[in-house]
């Protein structure tokens, strides 16, 4: 008896690679990159005599933790929170207010800190998180 050559099979690559192009188009297509920080508006200086203002600061920080809140650093209780925010405003609308957010925090604490720069008629806010 004589052996039989073995038999060799030849796997198609131009379908194969047909495949793996249209898998890399798709992903290409589809792939969108993730915005990882807020939208901060820059107030850019105009042109001409500056106007300086020493007496307030023209960015407050506001801290967001779970249950707690820090207003330039400073732990204090919401009702305190509300009377520096009510008297920082009262003097300067244009005032921007940083509400920099705990990963820990719940919702109710944000929505609790825009209530009360909402109460005290500053509108310019800005919401981040903190790492």
């Amino acid at each position: 008896m004589k052996k039989r050559a073995p038999e060799t099979l030849a796997v198609p690559m131009s379908s194969m690679i047909d495949v793996v192009f249209q898998l890399l188009i798709y992903f290409i297509v589809t792939a969108r990159d993730e915005v990882t920080e807020a939208h901060l508006a820059v107030n850019l200086p105009s042109p001409g005599n500056a106007k300086v203002s020493e007496n307030k600061p023209k960015m407050l920080e506001l801290e967001v933790h779970p249950r707690s809140l820090r207003l330039q650093g400073m732990e204090l209780s919401q009702a305190e929170v509300s009377k520096m925010l009510v008297s920082l405003g009262k003097g300067d609308k244009d005032l921007t207010v940083l509400v920099k957010v705990s990963l820990e925090s719940f919702a109710s604490d944000l929505v609790t800190a825009l209530d009360l720069c909402d109460k005290a008629g500053l509108v310019n806010l800005n919401v981040v998180t903190l790492k």
